[in-house]
């Protein structure tokens, strides 16, 4: 008996659970000897070694499928094979975690700089922005709304509404001018590496824009306009196009209509 193991000193040893090894005896990964004479099951050096591969492969998450695989063909290029594979899953995870981190920094960043910006007028320098726009003028019911984005669903899928949570309505020249703020398109800017998607697409060139940031229901929206185009007037400068309007936190992000943030976004240029 000195040279075997049993189940629980196995168990021990590795600290795992007698159910580990009992489940790897199931599926013919790791099955313990029978003795007849006293009903135990029992584990020889051998088994040992074994089961110290199949956990290390275990702890850098290769999957007991895989592990049964190669058990079944051990070899040095079958080790390489398995090893590369999961390194190529990795890097792919940590690609999805450094995107992900990227997202939730973008609307960290977002959000608390709004706190230093409410209510004041700024004159930005925005980038050059490539997208679709959604127009919501004529539409009639919720129907011809999911039809015209089903339309665009291609891009939707590396659009700034799925990565930053981030939705844009715009507001024509002509409607602002005339202080009519109810009509608007939406406007979902796409972030693609493709440049062949990007030919297909609007672009919004980069320009200077003059920008309020609000707290406060979207029934407030006509206000913050005619403040910016007021100051736009008093500055010496004139509306030179379509409006942005980001919807930094909505009706999805917060119940209260009182912590809704939102940003007006009017291009200008200096007479």
């Amino acid at each position: 008996m000195k040279d075997i193991f049993l189940i629980g000193e196995l168990s021990k040893l590795f600290n795992i659970s007698t159910d580990t090894l009992r489940h790897y005896d199931r599926i013919d990964l790791l099955k313990p000897n029978y003795d007849a004479n006293n009903h135990y099951r029992y584990y020889s050096i051998r088994d040992f070694f074994k089961l110290s591969r199949i956990l290390f492969l275990k702890n850098i998450d290769i999957s007991l499928e895989e592990i049964k695989k190669y058990m079944r063909s051990k070899n040095t290029e079958n080790l390489l094979n398995l090893l590369k594979k999961k390194d190529e899953e990795i890097d792919y995870k940590i690609d999805r975690l450094i995107n992900l981190k990227n997202k939730i920094q973008t609307k960290l960043e977002m959000l608390e700089n709004t706190k230093h910006e409410l209510n004041q007028v700024k004159v930005k320098r925005i980038s050059q922005r490539i997208g679709v726009f959604l127009d919501t003028n004529e539409i009639e019911n919720a129907y011809s709304i999911k039809r015209s984005f089903k339309q665009n669903e291609k891009y939707l899928k590396t659009s700034s509404l799925l990565i930053e949570g981030q939705v844009y309505t715009s507001c024509s020249r002509e409607n602002i001018e005339k202080e009519s703020f109810d009509k608007f398109t939406y406007f979902i800017e796409i972030m693609s590496s493709d440049e062949e998607v990007y030919k297909q697409l609007n672009a919004i060139p980069e320009h200077d824009y003059a920008c309020i940031t609000f707290l406060g229901p979207y029934r407030e929206m006509d206000k913050h306009y005619k403040i910016l185009i007021n100051w736009i007037k008093e500055n010496s400068y004139e509306i030179s196009g379509d409006s942005i309007e980001k919807n930094i936190v909505d009706y999805d992000f917060s119940d209260s209509e009182d912590e809704y943030v939102s940003e007006i976004q009017i291009p200008i240029v200096k007479i």
